[in-house]
């Protein structure tokens, strides 16, 4: 009894102990390059090759095909990516998903321990967060092969002492199609291929397992790793359905084609290398290698196919922002979303101040509408992008980005309060129609150049934000300087027109307020600008 617990707590432990160095090395790379992937997947296009290159590439920093797939299912949700251009990359994570199991079935005797003694000393003793990250990824990779060592340790005994269970399991090269299901439920259990995988891979060197099966097995893993994407298309917009559904294709039709050929393809894999954790390594590769080479020229086909299965929805909105939940898979991807979000709603204020000037120098109500109904959108994008924020998980970003995700915060109050001031000035202009308020022409000219200061200021400290320039932000610090002292002069002036009788008396309020109003939006505008200088 007590040995069969070993071998269940070896396997099972070893396993889990997998999972969490997978885990730790996914956000551990995220920290290090996520940013980076995240600006390669932004900028793929309909080329087949390079996308298929971009998902290469993601799926290796996120050690998750999963992962990589819902963040697709997040942008194509979020209209930032085409349906075809996700398929694209979709077929870079079937091969970005194999570095892992290539990785640890290398037989690196007990190099394990050194690499997590030097992983755990680089992460505890060092102040630079540069090396502490580089220790973690060590640490991480021995962590792996430690678990490695586990599950092969719990595999041996099955050899010699229950000669039944590996005849049991074995039995399955005879019926494949039974070892594929047991892979698809384990790899969907587990939701990692790369844990499946792994796992074959002790059991193989652990001699527990024979190649036939084991490449049922793995085959099998790359369906069961579908689960979580359809799971996640559930409620969904149209493309991002298709995109889950388009993976699933994908693997199934994979399976299915070398299912006839397995046979074949074993005697193949026999000639790759002589040791049986490197041929199911290679099997698993050379597996998705070629899946994914074969549908390149079918991908036209595939998208007909899934937009035929899943046709659009009528009125279904796509793209009401840069950000989706499922980015959050991918924390780096969902700052960067929802950073171009507030630039985007910042966009909108500026076109709001312009649009207020307008309003109330020219007395345009229609303007001033505009103005009041742009307020609600900022208000509405500020509070979902804030939500959003606060979802992202903290601790699976750098330093830098995590602080950089709390001044985001603070950047979203400015922007909604510059919207609430731009429409409190539209909201002056109904005054003035309405109570047939006017300004004289001397005040026109003073507000007029109030208002041009306040719009450069704003832009500027908006535009540094933009490019995180912070010689540009510095400038719009010195702008703020020159509104508070034009506020100064010109509230001065108007004192003296009111008490010559130049301006209307019912005009005192309305301008006043305005001044005030404008004199804010420049102090929002050097908090950002602030920001901007201080980012770290």
């Amino acid at each position: 009894m007590w040995e069969e617990l070993t071998i269940a707590f070896n396997i099972i432990g070893g396993l889990a102990l997998f999972m969490y160095g997978v885990t730790l090395l996914r956000e551990t790379l995220g920290k290090i390059s996520g940013k980076r992937v995240v600006r390669i997947l932004e900028k793929v296009s309909n080329n087949p090759v390079k996308g298929m290159g971009a998902g290469t590439a993601a799926t290796f920093m996120t050690q998750s095909s999963s992962i990589t797939v819902l963040t697709l299912i997040g942008f194509v949700n979020a209209g930032m990516m085409t349906f075809r251009q996700s398929v694209n990359v979709m077929l870079g994570s079937e091969i970005g998903t194999t570095i892992t199991a290539q990785l640890v079935s290398f037989d690196v005797g007990v190099a394990f321990w050194p690499l997590v003694a030097i992983g755990f000393f680089m992460k505890m003793f060092s102040k630079n967060e540069r090396i502490q990250l580089l220790g973690t990824v060590i640490f991480s990779l021995g962590l792996l092969f430690l678990a490695m060592d586990f599950m092969k340790e719990g595999a041996r005994p099955l050899t010699t002492n229950y000669p039944f269970f590996r005849n049991l399991i074995n039995d399955y090269g005879t019926v494949p199609i039974i070892g594929i299901l047991i892979g698809a439920l384990i790899a969907g259990v587990t939701q990692s291929s790369s844990a499946t995988t792994s796992l074959v891979i002790a059991m193989g060197a652990g001699g527990a397992i024979d190649l036939g099966p084991g490449i049922a097995l793995v085959m099998g893993a790359n369906i069961g790793t579908c689960f979580l994407e359809l799971f996640a298309a559930i409620g969904a917009t149209t493309p991002a359905k298709r995109t889950a559904i388009a993976q699933t294709i994908i693997n199934v039709i994979g399976v299915a084609l070398f299912l006839p050929i397995l046979a074949p393809f074993t005697d193949l894999v026999i000639l790759t290398d002589s040791s049986l954790p490197r041929q199911l390594a290679n099997a698993h590769t050379i597996f998705n290698v070629l899946v994914s080479l074969i549908f390149i020229p079918l991908v036209g086909l595939l998208v007909r196919f899934c937009e035929r299965l899943i046709p659009d929805k009528e009125g279904e909105v796509i793209g009401q922002h840069f950000f989706d939940d499922e980015m959050l898979h991918m924390p780096q991807a969902a700052l960067l979303e929802s950073e171009r979000e507030l630039l985007r709603t910042a966009e909108k204020t500026i076109e709001m101040i312009t649009l207020s000037k307008s309003a109330l120098l020219q007395r345009d109500l229609e303007n001033a509408k505009k103005v009041i109904k742009y307020e609600d959108e900022v208000d509405e994008s500020c509070r979902s992008t804030e939500d959003f924020i606060d979802k992202i998980r903290e601790e699976e970003l750098n330093r830098e980005d995590a602080i950089w995700r709390i001044k985001l915060l603070a950047i979203l109050t400015d922007i909604e309060r510059v919207g609430d001031l731009a429409s409190n000035i539209a909201e002056f202009v109904e005054e003035k129609l309405k109570n047939g308020i006017s300004f004289s022409q001397e005040a026109v000219q003073d507000i007029s150049q109030m208002f041009d200061l306040v719009e450069e200021t704003y832009s500027t400290a908006i535009t540094a934000l933009k490019t995180r320039n912070k010689d540009l932000a510095k400038v719009a610090e010195k702008l703020e300087d020159d509104i508070d002292v034009l506020e100064r002069k010109l509230k001065d002036a108007h004192v003296e027109r009111m008490r010559t009788g130049v301006c209307d008396p019912q005009a005192d309020a309305v301008y006043v307020e305005t001044l005030r109003n404008l004199e804010r939006i420049g102090d929002h505008a050097d908090n950002i600008a602030y920001d901007v200088i201080m980012d770290t």
